[in-house]
């Protein structure tokens, strides 16, 4: 391990060979050391990308629900509110009847907050493997459930309904 550049033709310099270092204080050689020292910077590097990969996944989340969320407290309202407008208006039905429509995108929004927030819960709670798969399942459970509700209220034809109740009672649908 131990060099020496040698006189005549060198400049005396006593070096480890292994790791290049000055061989002046050199106790043992840390070429091993070095090594893990990599292998510690590429599990750090490693973990670093893991964790920017969780935060993504969590932010993705996140905002999705806040766009989701304006849009349920904006142009989605908006559209139902002219829906039970028409249905108040032109087929004669109360207010009342009609009010589920407005309450429905009123808990979608409601929902959507709450569901945006759990994702910034999520991602800075520090849960055991049990509960985190717990917390995840009920989360889930709430997704699908909202997502059920706002595909009804979103993709409904409101005109097919509107021609049907001309037919028959608004009820029976």
């Amino acid at each position: 391990m131990h060099m020496t550049c040698r006189i005549p033709g060198g400049c005396g310099h006593e070096f480890c060979w292994i790791c290049m270092k000055d061989w002046t204080g050199h106790r043992e050689c840390n070429a091993i050391a070095e090594s893990e020292k990599s292998k510690t910077e590429r599990e750090s590097k490693s973990a670093m990308k893991h964790e920017l990969l969780r935060y993504t996944h969590y932010y993705e989340r996140y905002i999705a629900h806040e766009r989701a969320e304006k849009f349920a407290a904006t142009d989605q309202l908006e559209a139902i509110d002219a829906v039970a407008s028409m249905l108040c208006n032109s087929e004669g039905y109360s207010v009342n009847d009609c009010s589920f429509l407005r309450e429905a995108v009123l808990q979608i929004r409601s929902s959507r907050r709450f569901l945006k927030w759990t994702y910034a819960h999520g991602f800075l709670s520090k849960y055991n493997d049990a509960s985190r798969k717990l917390f995840e399942f009920h989360q889930a459970q709430l997704e699908g459930t909202l997502e059920r509700l706002s595909d009804m209220m979103e993709n409904t034809q409101w005109n097919d309904y509107l021609e049907q109740l001309s037919h028959g009672s608004f009820y029976d649908l």
